[in-house]
């Protein structure tokens, strides 16, 4: 007979080796922040002539879409170097009439409207036809929620003076983070990855385009084929396939572009589910490109490892919950006098595995499988958000969903199978 305890135990520690291998990589990219995060007020450097700039705008009915047209057409740029192009995909009619009434009412040249007859390729097509129809040598994209500073365009552009960098990447900040505890927590999460994650990245040279809030070269965007139209994460498709032709990027934590986080449970799932398989797909198809890359060094190799394999961690994370439910089994195992729940087996049970939770054993394994905790409470650090740090443990709550969602969407992308393109709602921020 199968002793399930035992086949439990044996699955829990093949598990949380690779758990622990990743979470070390947290440890290590949070430490490491310390020492290279700080750039905060230093000044780019200046560029003799301004570029043109083309600002995409793919919008699916979301009417908010005005609130960012605004705060881009009043950018400090040369009015005749940018433009505003909205790609308006939108289909409630509600979304379409706001941006009409905006441009009647503005009356002005530098913004564009671009509609389509199908909404091919979801956000990556529409890029697409925004760049074929955009004037700027550099591009800069937003989501239709997003909030910026006057003088962004300046502050972007300056990074591509040197001729080298094919994109730029700005920080992100948060415009609802307080609405709920699913908010908070996606802004933890977020936080987590652009005060720790990012710094350290552009250090080495793999910082990610993260999709909005960044700008990229026109002329690099076309000899790397344009947005990938058959992928749900184009951003990270990207990234990739622009690092490993031997292009610089660069990073700006200076520079803040604000937008929505998800302030549902369904929302939140599913922008991990979405990124979980693109980001597997991306490695699944250019892993072997990566490792062979003559342009790349040993340290950018490594890390783009990291990046693109990130999700396959939680299929061992649902092994590792999966193995203590097994050798918990016991707890509701028939006894002596043939019940199959037994109150004084339960207690005695919980008992022994309280016992092996604060071993030393237990204790040590906790604590090297808990690095992405410790980067969200470093990146809360950094912000001064420490009564936000008290909304951490609901990772460990969330996290009993997402390792499920997660692991079918990495599973899916593993057997290529399709997964379907959410956009996450946007509704919830209303302000100037």
């Amino acid at each position: 007979m199968i002793d399930i305890v035992a086949v439990g135990k044996i699955l829990f520690y093949i598990c949380m080796v690779p758990l622990i291998i990743y979470s070390l990589k947290f440890y290590v990219l949070s430490v490491s922040s310390v020492f290279v995060r700080r750039k905060g007020g230093r000044d780019a450097p200046k560029l003799a002539t301004l570029p043109k700039v083309s600002v995409h705008i793919p919008v699916y009915n979301d009417p908010i879409v005005v609130k960012c047209i605004k705060h881009c057409l009043a950018f400090d740029y040369p009015k005749d170097k940018f433009e505003v192009i909205v790609i308006d995909d939108s289909d409630d009619g509600e979304t379409s009439r706001a941006i009409d009434s905006l441009k009647a009412g503005l009356e002005s040249p530098n913004l564009k409207v671009l509609r389509r007859n199908a909404r091919r390729g979801f956000k990556a097509g529409a890029l697409n036809d925004a760049m074929k129809a955009s004037m700027g040598e550099i591009i800069v994209v937003f989501d239709s929620d997003y909030k910026m500073g006057r003088d962004f365009l300046k502050k972007v552009v300056q990074p591509f003076g040197d001729g080298g960098t094919a994109f730029v990447q700005t920080r992100w900040d948060y415009l609802n983070p307080g609405k709920n505890r699913v908010s908070r927590l996606a802004m933890t999460c977020y936080n987590a990855f652009h005060q720790c994650s990012m710094p350290v990245k552009e250090r080495i040279g793999t910082a990610i385009f993260c999709g909005t809030g960044g700008a990229i070269r026109k002329d690099v965007l076309q000899k790397a084929g344009g947005w990938n139209e058959d992928s749900i994460g184009e951003d990270i498709d990207l990234t990739v396939r622009i690092l490993e032709k031997g292009y610089r990027q660069a990073y700006l934590p200076y520079v803040r572009a604000s937008g929505e986080v998800p302030v549902t449970l369904k929302a939140f799932v599913k922008q991990q589910q979405r990124w979980a398989y693109a980001t597997t797909k991306v490695m699944k198809q250019y892993l072997g490109s990566i490792l062979a890359s003559e342009k790349l060094t040993r340290k950018q190799k490594l890390d783009l490892v990291f990046i693109v394999s990130g999700f396959l961690v939680f299929p061992f994370i649902l092994g590792v919950s999966a193995a203590t439910v097994m050798t918990l089994s016991a707890w509701f195992g028939p006894n002596t006098s043939g019940e199959i729940f037994n109150m004084a087996n339960l207690a005695r049970s919980a008992r022994l595995a309280l016992h092996d939770f604060l071993s030393l054993e237990g204790v040590v394994l906790l604590v090297l499988s808990s690095g992405y905790i410790f980067q969200c409470i470093v990146g809360l650090a950094y912000e001064k958000r420490y009564k936000d740090i008290l909304s951490v443990p609901w990772i460990f709550i969330v996290g009993l969903v997402i390792q499920v969602t997660n692991t079918i969407a990495v599973m899916k992308a593993l057997l290529g199978m399709k997964q379907g393109f959410y956009k996450t709602p946007k509704s919830y921020y209303r302000g100037g």
